[in-house]
């Protein structure tokens, strides 16, 4: 073997051996090691039960289908539709991100189509889990469609086209439905966001992740030493996804009022249940010491400012402002077991902000 090949292979082990083969365990800095510390979870509480929220059981279920007003959704089927909605369409439900849908044009087509009700139903059958009223539904936009002059040949032509828009008018409904259903319940106290006596409420791991590798570069304080408050440690540079993430861990380390912060890890940490399927995972939690017998706990999500406005970040932003509002509120105690709830220990706050925004919007946060 010449020198130069070696010389690759050895560069080669060399790399291998300094890349983490899986993640590695961290662990909590020394003061907070004996430290409990809990978050209030969604529950839903009725009569004798109360367990963590279940979207497809306790909305998407419970969602009333009834009196569904069709044609508005049927008024907006074009009925000279262009030739590529009269391609023969593959509709199909995939999982992206908890949302089921596609459909894609895989030639014209020569035949003369139907429209099959059954397989419309099963294609909204994400939406509408009750396939009595999802068949309903079918129904009447298709007798609503011929009252406005489609015939058979026109609904078989462009029944892809109408899948799609009856998909997409249906998850509108959907979501305005459920989030009025989700806030009637917490009103009446079957939804609930409290610290609770009973244990039924989220712990904080004694141990964390990193897929960092050992000796990776390390986040430091704005003053160059090492951080003091992460509640685990250490704390590396890429666990973050981007800069302005880790200036944010950097003020919030340097903060006087605040005991600890910690950055939640998505899909494995501490998380939100709200009115959709999708769960809103908050990045950063931190305890504040407000005054002697008075803390909070805050937990906050972050977004770009490309992302300012958008379907998903209002939608977050209201779920952890209802969140807040629920945790304050005294509990009814007529409902179920809400008289186990704690009356002493310290307040939640959740909330939304922008990353350009922090600079100012943190210090509110800190009083």
């Amino acid at each position: 073997m010449d020198n130069t090949l070696a010389e690759d292979y050895e560069m080669i082990a060399l790399t291998h051996s300094s890349a983490p083969s899986g993640p590695r365990t961290v662990h909590r800095r020394p003061k907070f090691a004996s430290t409990n510390i809990y978050l209030p979870l969604v529950l839903r509480v009725e009569d004798d039960e109360t367990r963590p929220l279940r979207y497809e059981e306790d909305i998407l279920s419970a969602i009333d289908w009834q009196h569904l007003d069709i044609l508005p959704l049927a008024a907006k089927i074009p009925d000279n539709a262009s030739a590529a909605e009269q391609q023969m369409q593959r509709i199909r439900l995939v999982d992206s991100g908890g949302e089921r849908i596609v459909s894609e044009a895989v030639g014209a087509s020569q035949e003369r189509l139907v429209f099959d009700t059954a397989y419309a139903v099963r294609m909204i059958s994400d939406i509408v889990p009750n396939a009595w009223w999802a068949s309903d539904i079918v129904g009447d936009l298709l007798a609503a469609l011929k009252n406005l002059g489609f015939d058979d040949a026109a609904l078989g032509r462009i029944s892809g086209l109408i899948v799609e828009e009856l998909r997409k008018g249906l998850e509108e409904v959907r979501t305005d439905r459920a989030e009025a259903l989700f806030r009637h319940e917490v009103a009446e106290g079957r939804i609930q966001f409290r610290l609770r006596a009973d244990g039924r409420n989220w712990q904080l791991p004694e141990t964390a992740q990193t897929f960092e590798p050992e000796g990776a570069d390390q986040l430091n304080g704005a003053n160059g030493g090492p951080l003091e408050k992460s509640l685990f440690s250490p704390i590396y540079k890429g666990d973050f996804s981007s800069k302005d993430e880790r200036d944010v861990a950097i003020y919030l380390d340097e903060q006087k009022a605040l005991t600890w912060w910690h950055r939640n890890v998505a899909r494995s940490h501490y998380a939100v249940q709200g009115w959709r399927r999708e769960k809103v995972y908050p990045d950063f939690i931190f305890a504040m010491q407000q005054a002697e017998s008075k803390s909070k706990l805050v937990v906050l999500e972050m977004k770009g400012n490309h992302l300012a406005g958008n379907d998903d970040t209002e939608y977050k932003k209201a779920v952890l402002k209802l969140m807040t509002t629920a945790f304050a509120e005294e509990p009814r105690q007529r409902i179920g077991e809400l008289e186990l709830v704690h009356q002493s220990g310290p307040t939640v706050e959740c909330d939304l902000v922008l990353f350009p925004e922090w600079k100012t919007r943190l210090p509110e946060l800190m009083k």
